[in-house]
């Protein structure tokens, strides 16, 4: 019998607070993240893992990370995580590992290496990955030359087409992209970070990052610009060839009434 390839579920940018009824332009975070996860319990095909691609908290306080691993524990998968510019890497560790939630940061899963990176500079919205993270990856690339590789972090290593959200991506992604040029390991890339459904290609490498599970940045806009599109997640497939089939899934109605002239958040 064929093996099944491997599910994830990528979700992102959920901006949770202490208090369950805080709210960001005009949408209750708690509520937007609870009603996705309720539809992600519906799947008909329970993933593999669930991989949370950062912003989890927009409070940065101890109750928003166990507001995570109280909605999450209900599933019997693991799930991994990577910090977005809104968290609080320390913080976070007080928290996690917990329940289902792991610190592991190499996964190795039906002959698929996943890796995780840190892409959070301190004191910064903008993304960087440091020589430790990418050194970290080289050594993961380099350990496991035959696997397809799911390479996670927060910002974007790549224009959007959003003026305001580019100038807010991985300032190094040159970098990321030269060193993984030294590779011939099959490849895809996962992000968050730009609250929006993106994908592309690059050096023969797919990228792809999920909708936010609250508010949605407008696509295509010059400036800070909200939509009114659905939250959701993103769903994976990978098979052992590291071909990838892969799409968004989103609530059937917007939780709350967004704020239309916000400039930011």
């Amino acid at each position: 019998m064929e093996n099944k390839p491997l599910r994830i579920v990528q979700i992102s940018d959920i901006h949770l607070f202490a208090d369950k009824e805080n709210a960001l332009l005009g949408v209750k975070t708690f509520n937007s993240f609870s009603k996705v996860v309720e539809l992600l319990k519906q799947e008909q095909e329970q993933p593999d893992l669930i991989i949370v691609s950062g912003d989890i908290s927009q409070d940065y306080t101890q109750q928003s990370y166990l507001h995570l691993a109280h909605f999450l524990k209900g599933f019997p998968i693991p799930i991994y995580y990577v910090p977005g510019n809104h968290d609080d890497r320390n913080v976070m560790r007080s928290i996690y590992p917990r329940d289902n939630i792991s610190n592991l940061r190499q996964i190795i899963l039906k002959q698929t290496q996943i890796i995780l990176l840190n892409s959070q500079k301190a004191q910064a919205v903008y993304g960087w990955l440091d020589n430790e993270e990418l050194f970290f990856l080289k050594e993961c690339l380099e350990e496991y030359p035959a696997l397809p590789a799911i390479i996670v972090f927060h910002h974007q290593p790549i224009p959007v087409g959003c003026a305001w959200l580019d100038d807010l991506g991985l300032k190094n992604a040159d970098s990321l992209w030269e060193l993984l040029r030294n590779y011939s390991n099959k490849m895809i890339i996962l992000f968050g970070h730009i609250h929006q459904e993106h994908s592309g290609k690059k050096n023969e490498i797919q990228y792809y990052s999920a909708p936010s599970t609250c508010i949605q940045f407008k696509r295509n806009s010059e400036a800070f610009a909200l939509e009114n599109l659905n939250p959701g997640y993103r769903w994976l497939e990978m098979n052992e060839a590291g071909d990838i089939n892969t799409g968004i899934t989103r609530i059937d109605q917007y939780v709350g009434v967004f704020d239309q002239n916000a400039k930011g958040y």
